[in-house]
């Protein structure tokens, strides 16, 4: 190792000469110190909790070694965007593509079909470094569920190229205009830092995730890099004097430190807190090389030895850690060891990587051989992942379901025929129909039409029809339903263009029919549409409807009831299925539904609740009471009625009298 370390600095050195940039050893021994915070964050939270800071130290170096890149080739006269992107793809494209093959395969394994669909969207993502706009519309970084995506870390990596794929523009139209980049860059630097602010008081999440509230923090590592220009060959950046300069590095490690323990997961990051990793990682890098914590503890062997192999290590480490969640197998005792050799693994995987794949693949000649390879590489891996998203996460694969007993396997790959229970097609239409492929046969009746029962709704609704028909033969059931659309009028449900037309076909049918009772039900994601609703409710009394009943929503499950269920079954294995569970139910649900019976009363309706019916104080039902429903369990998916759920619903409400 002592050997090693030395070689690897002089190789990095040449590569840095060859890119027109002095190399910083203690830069790499920088990375280090973003690093080992990062891992030790996500192994072992609670010692270090501010530890996820490292990746901003990251957007200050990358700002400051990228912009030193191009200007340093702008001043020999040889820039080239085919060379810098070359570049990039040989830097970035190695390790990333090996971790993204490697997590394909083991998925393939490990991983139930809605986890490895999300695993192939994120591939897809990785490659295409939008990850971070992904996971943006998904969920916060601090969220639970980020433990079970093992690509999340990749949005730090989306972030820098975003800012890769912009920021060479912007200095080469300066640098041939004659401007100074001093002004602008502070401008931008300024505006993003600003947004940022903003930002974290209305959406966190945005703040997070997106490269504009983000690009403050290399446009901070890019301002340093002009300073250093201005002053190459003074011994330091900004700073006049030694002195200073150590100061400044004992500063700027004082700061990171302090940044690790003051945040947590709990503070409003990036927003002013992100101010602290920034400028500790600036005064370290301002310090310059011989400034004493720079040259002491940074130009070390051991932290350069770590930041060259940072890279790698910060692409292995999590996902690691979120397979382990995922499967949590606990193949030994102890948690800590657990996460100990999680660590260790992805140590042992960083270094085989830099030795056996990154250093040859970046450095050595055919290059033009090796970006074309990785290129078509890349393209083949995104292809994989999308195709493995769009499909569902490959239903045909197991997905190692044997970790499960045979009573949760069922749930795993479940198929759910709509055409059958739902009657898609015909009386619930496709999303790609409008009201014309509503069937004759919905809405016709042979007997008394005061007698008949329309249900109008989403598949919300049409989760009904199987129950209706089967524990209530005798009734006279109509049915017109529609994906996404609320049986509101005069109303354009986002993202189902169709609906207004749709519910206005409806309201003719029910004008032209009169059907004794109407079942108005939907997903009821919200109600912001009060007074529509009941403006629709009181339009159906004034067709001559006898009674309108309100269905309230049906308990809905995050992510899903069999995902909610598997991940009971790993904290405490069972050999059957619980009667209730609390675990992963969307507590909104509860307020939308006393919302709903105050809107249907003022409008004149009867509301029925299946929450009160299938919930109480310790959860909602899992699976329907009674032997001849065997196995089974109420929902399909997050809040979908299983056909035997449905069943056991008008079973209930039957029992208690209510329809």
């Amino acid at each position: 190792m002592s050997n090693a370390v030395p070689a690897l600095a002089s190789k990095a050195a040449a590569q840095a000469a060859h890119s027109h940039l002095d190399y910083r050893p203690d830069i790499d021994g920088l990375r280090a110190i973003a690093i080992l915070p990062v891992v030790l964050y996500h192994s072992f939270p609670g010692l270090l909790p501010g530890g996820f800071v490292g990746v901003d130290i990251f957007f200050v170096i990358s700002g400051f070694l990228i912009s030193g890149i191009v200007w340093n080739a702008l001043e020999a006269g040889d820039f080239s965007y085919t060379r810098f992107y070359a570049n990039r793809i040989l830097r970035i494209f190695p390790a990333l593509l090996t971790v993204l093959l490697v997590l394909y395969v083991a998925g393939w394994w490990l991983l139930m079909p809605a986890e490895y669909a999300h695993l192939g969207k994120l591939i897809a993502g990785g490659v295409g470094f939008s990850n971070n706009f992904l996971l943006w519309l998904e969920a916060g970084y601090f969220d639970k569920a980020s433990a079970l995506k093992p690509l999340m870390h990749l949005w730090s990596l989306g972030i820098e190229e975003q800012f890769y794929l912009a920021f060479p523009f912007l200095i080469v139209i300066l640098w041939r205009l004659k401007i100074s980049a001093l002004l602008p860059l502070i401008g931008l630097a300024l505006a993003s830092f600003a947004l940022s602010i903003h930002q974290i008081g209305i959406s966190p999440e945005s703040a997070f995730f997106l490269p504009q509230y983000r690009i403050w923090e290399l446009l901070a590592g890019a301002l340093l890099s002009w300073q250093y220009r201005q002053g190459r060959g003074k011994g330091t950046i900004l700073l006049p004097t030694p002195r200073l300069a150590d100061v400044a590095s004992l500063s700027g490690l004082a700061i990171l430190f302090a940044a690790f323990f003051l945040i947590s997961a709990e503070s409003k990051f990036p927003g002013w807190w992100a101010v602290l990793p920034v400028l500790g990682a600036c005064l370290l890098i301002a310090a310059g090389k011989d400034a004493v914590v720079n040259r002491l503890l940074l130009s070390s062997r051991p932290a350069i030895f770590i930041g060259l192999i940072s890279y790698p290590l910060y692409l292995w480490h999590w996902p690691l850690f979120s397979l382990e969640t995922i499967i949590n197998r606990n193949f030994v005792a102890d948690p800590a060891v657990q996460r100990f050799l999680l660590v260790l693994a992805s140590l042992i995987a960083a270094v085989a990587t830099y030795y056996l794949i990154e250093r040859p693949i970046r450095f050595g000649n055919r290059r033009r051989m090796k970006v074309a390879g990785l290129c078509l590489f890349g393209l083949l891996i995104a292809y994989v992942g999308f195709n493995t998203y769009s499909r569902e996460g490959l239903l045909f694969r197991n997905g190692w379901v044997f970790r499960y007993p045979e009573l949760v396997r069922p749930l795993i790959n479940y198929r759910f025929d709509d055409d059958k229970y739902f009657r898609s097609g015909k009386c619930h239409l496709r999303v790609h129909q409008g009201a014309e492929g509503f069937a004759e046969a919905c809405v016709q009746t042979d007997k008394a039409r005061e007698k008949a029962v329309l249900l109008w709704g989403d598949s919300h609704a049409a989760q009904f029809y199987p129950g209706l028909v089967s524990v209530f033969p005798d009734m006279d059931l109509l049915q017109l339903t529609a994906p996404g659309c609320q049986p509101i009028l005069d109303w354009d449900v986002p993202g189902f263009p169709a609906c207004r037309a749709v519910n206005d076909h409806i309201i003719a049918a029910i004008e032209k029919l009169r059907p004794g009772r109407v079942l108005l039900s939907s997903r009821w994601l919200g109600i912001d549409q009060e007074e529509k609703l009941i403006a629709t409710v009181r339009r159906i009394r004034k067709a001559g409807v006898s009674e309108v009943i309100v269905v309230g929503p049906v308990p809905r499950w995050h992510p899903n009831l069999a995902e909610a269920l598997t991940t009971k079954f790993r904290q405490q294995a069972f050999t059957a299925f619980p009667e209730r569970l609390s675990e992963g139910l969307d507590k909104d649900k509860q307020v939308i539904d006393g919302r709903l019976a105050d809107l249907a009363a003022k409008a004149g309706a009867r509301y029925l609740s299946p929450l009160k019916l299938l919930c109480n104080e310790d959860g909602c039902l899992v699976r329907p009471a009674g032997e001849d429903f065997g196995n089974a369990v109420m929902a399909i998916d997050d809040s979908h009625l299983s056909p035997e759920g449905s069943r056991y619903l008008m079973r209930l409400i039957r029992d208690a009298h209510l329809l």
